[in-house]
């Protein structure tokens, strides 16, 4: 299996460092806007099985495309960090860098196999996964995140809980009657994971482990479960035609069904919320898409 990860910053070589340690792996390309990352990375890898593209448009095709840039630099980061009072409002902040970057791969991107999938990690993960998909007019667009919250609220409840949502804003399904419950529970878990990363920055050799166990799930050859974002061509809890994350069940790289699920009212009723908002999200930045172009 052919990989061509695009960003080599800390999160791209954490994931490209745990890609590596994966039998079904066979090559991982590394691509960066500015060579010298990539180059960098390799060395600091020093594999076999990682080679450094220069260009996009001189490539062969791969099996997946993992898109982990990030256009944000670190003290606008660490701005943003202390700064806001959730990690959804940061990964907020993050949209009108990472937009511009994500703009410039368009062209390359249109031009990949009908059988290449993408996975999105940059963030925010909804709101890019679904640009790619409309953009592009495909499917095969995957998004990373909801399986870290989905981790987050298993460890602090003591017990594996589905999610749906969006990464960042996830719905643990608990199936309480009160409202605040989900809301304080969101605010103690968000809390936690704010603290840490304003003590030691972000953790992205988690998140590299994370995704590494996400794609060997993704990609075997028995059925699992994974929290995805993925487009809902059907109506699900009154939400459809939007790329939202929810629990799937996943077979050698195909999306089979979503899970089972039981979801009560007060669920169902954020669920709808968050759809809602995310279309608005994903309109503007649509927008903002045309804007670019036009500029460029």
């Amino acid at each position: 299996m052919k990989i061509l990860l695009i960003g080599c910053g800390l999160t791209g070589g954490a994931i490209a460092s745990n890609l590596l340690k994966l039998s079904v792996v066979k090559e991982v390309a590394l691509y960066s806007r500015t060579i010298k990352s990539a180059k960098a990375l390799a060395f600091d890898l020093d594999n076999s099985k990682i080679k450094v593209i220069e260009k996009l448009d001189k490539i062969s095709d791969f099996d997946y495309v993992v898109i982990a840039l990030s256009g944000m630099s670190d003290s606008a980061r660490e701005e943003s960090i202390f700064k806001r009072k959730t990690t959804f409002e940061v990964r907020q902040d993050e949209l009108k860098y990472n937009l511009g970057a994500i703009t410039g791969l368009i062209n390359y991107l249109k031009k990949i196999s009908n059988k290449t999938k993408i996975i999105v990690v940059t963030n925010p993960v909804d709101e890019i996964t679904n640009y790619l998909r409309i953009i592009l007019k495909n499917d095969r667009v995957f998004g990373f995140g909801l399986d870290l919250d989905a981790r987050r609220y298993s460890k602090i409840l003591g017990k594996q809980v589905f999610c749906i949502g969006t990464h960042g804003k996830a719905i643990p399904l608990i199936n309480s009657s009160s409202e605040s419950d989900y809301d304080t529970l969101y605010k103690k878990t968000d809390t936690e994971l704010m603290s840490y990363i304003r003590r030691n920055g972000i953790p992205h050799n988690l998140a590299g482990e994370a995704f590494a166990n996400f794609f060997n799930k993704f990609f075997s050859k028995k059925g699992e479960i994974l929290h995805i974002c993925y487009y809902l061509k059907k109506e699900f809890s009154g939400v459809k035609d939007i790329s939202i994350s929810l629990p799937f069940i996943v077979k050698r790289g195909r999306v089979l069904r979503i899970v089972n699920l039981n979801i009560n009212k007060v669920e169902k009723r954020r669920f709808q919320k968050l759809a809602k908002q995310l279309k608005k999200s994903v309109k503007h930045i649509l927008t903002t898409h045309k804007e670019l172009i036009s500029y460029r």
